[in-house]
């Protein structure tokens, strides 16, 4: 299938050709610097410590109003229906004030075949185009995340072992291969150019990273800064202008040595995000003189994140997190972090749309009143129409995050609500393998005090389905709970 709608080449990536071609041949070290960047990227937005890359990450089934039940995870399913979950979302994101979208599985899942144009069916090409189409209309825009050399070369490695010689991470290609940076240029080639994407969310070590003699002559942070390294410079000298982002996962930031490797690493992006805040480890002094040397934004995924789960009926949690978003967005931003990529949430339930409004309130002011913030988050959700409603209904939004959150700490990274395997529905991990028999038997009867409140509520507002969602949602985790 022949690439649709751009050039290979755009006349300022020609006047780089000679960059690219050195950046090809460079040594796998730190020894190039060439096409780094020394400053900030982009102008700072008008609201005073905003983020400016308030990004919307997942999945591309994701967000959608209904659940996958038989589908292997993870789904890539496009369709009239999920589009319309886009155009909803998109909107919805626009009039929060997110600005990017982060989709995974707009080309593939697990495997690029031998032939990359087969990755996309003229169909799907299309529908793919029409989603993208669709955010940009509402000044959204899109990037796409992309394995490097991890995740997503399954096919490629079955069809030449030699490129993953680690065998306890047989998913993972060798950085120091000159032949699997050739499959990585290729793949990151067909990205830019099947689709007008607006940049990519890398990740390199997400199905682990190459151990090989050569590849463990450098630390682990080493050895990503590395490769993604050499992938955004590949990037920078063939689509000047692009987002380029990095996310973290496997990689850990927490040891003081790494702040070397991660300046270098830096130079070349747009952001990078330090999925589960390992930066924080040592304390906020720390994580504040990392951030104040990086030449690139720097962010985290916003807090404790709820994996929308692919299999469930929507309405079988409840599980908001306004508060502890904003206690983590605002140290954050008072830290000096302008980046997020905050995971898709599902608006067909209620818990999830509070808390999708929550974030890009506080993306666009981290340090405005939270509970003002969190208020206009659930009425933007619920629209009760007395501020004795409203101020109720506020407030059982956050016992309901409290009563489960209290159980575990603070924390930042995903949960699952059930296992992200298999293509079936699965169990509710979250209160089985989180919480132990005394929490569950707590978290129970709390949650049997938040129903009573919300039927208060219900009676004098019966037409409100909403809240009758809410309580559908509440009724079903207790459900959950009596059969544990």
């Amino acid at each position: 299938m022949p690439l649709s709608r751009r050039q290979l080449l755009s006349s300022a990536a020609l006047a780089t050709a000679t960059v690219a071609s050195n950046i090809a041949q460079a040594p796998f070290s730190f020894a190039s610097d060439e096409t780094a960047k020394t400053e900030k990227k982009n102008a700072a937005p008008d609201q005073p410590n905003a983020f400016r890359h308030r990004s919307y990450l997942g999945w591309i089934t994701d967000l959608a109003s209904r659940g996958e039940p038989t589908t292997a995870w993870p789904s890539m399913r496009l369709d009239e229906e999920l589009l319309a979950d886009y155009a909803e979302s998109f909107a919805a994101m626009k009039a929060l004030g997110y600005n990017e979208i982060a989709i995974w599985g707009l080309y593939v899942t697990h495997a690029w075949p031998l032939k990359l144009a087969d990755a996309v069916t003229p169909e799907r090409g299309k529908l793919v185009e029409r989603l993208i189409d669709l955010a940009h209309a509402q000044n959204i825009k899109v990037v796409s995340g992309l394995g490097i050399y991890s995740w997503g070369y399954e096919a490629i490695i079955r069809d030449n072992p030699a490129l993953a010689p680690d065998k306890k991470h047989p998913l993972a290609m060798c950085g120091s291969d000159p032949n699997a940076w050739d499959w990585v240029q290729r793949v990151i080639d067909f990205a830019f150019t099947r689709f007008p994407i607006d940049g990519v969310s890398m990740q390199s070590a997400d199905a682990g990273r190459c151990r090989c003699p050569k590849c463990s002559q450098h630390t682990p942070v080493e050895y990503d800064a590395l490769v993604n390294i050499r992938a955004a410079e590949h990037i920078r000298s063939r689509w000047p202008g692009k987002i380029v982002g990095v996310s973290s996962w496997g990689m850990n930031f927490s040891d003081p040595a790494a702040a070397e490797p991660l300046v270098r690493l830096s130079k070349p992006l747009d952001y990078l995000i330090d999925v589960n805040n390992t930066s924080g480890i040592r304390g906020r002094e720390a994580r504040k003189q990392l951030i104040s040397s990086l030449k690139c934004d720097f962010g985290t995924l916003g807090g404790p994140q709820v994996e929308p789960p692919q299999h469930w009926a929507r309405d079988r949690w409840f599980l908001p997190t306004l508060k502890r978003t904003a206690d983590h967005l605002s140290k954050l931003a008072a830290d000096g972090g302008r980046a997020c990529e905050y995971y898709y949430h599902i608006r067909a339930n209620p818990g999830d749309a509070a808390s999708m409004a929550m974030a890009g309130r506080l993306l666009t002011n981290p340090t405005g009143d939270w509970k003002s913030q969190a208020a206009e988050a659930v009425q933007s959700v619920y629209h009760l129409p007395t501020d004795t409603q409203q101020a109720e209904m506020l407030q059982i939004v956050l016992d309901a995050e409290e009563a489960y959150f209290k159980q575990l700490g603070p924390f930042c990274g995903t949960m699952s609500l059930e296992p992200l395997v298999g293509d079936k529905v699965g169990p509710p991990i979250y209160l089985k393998d989180r919480l132990t028999t005394t929490a569950r038997r707590e978290y129970a009867a709390d949650l049997k005090q938040l129903s009573a409140r919300v039927e208060k509520l219900r009676a004098g507002n019966k037409e409100n389905k909403l809240l009758a969602l809410t309580a559908k949602c509440l009724e079903n985790v207790q459900g959950d709970l009596e059969k544990l």
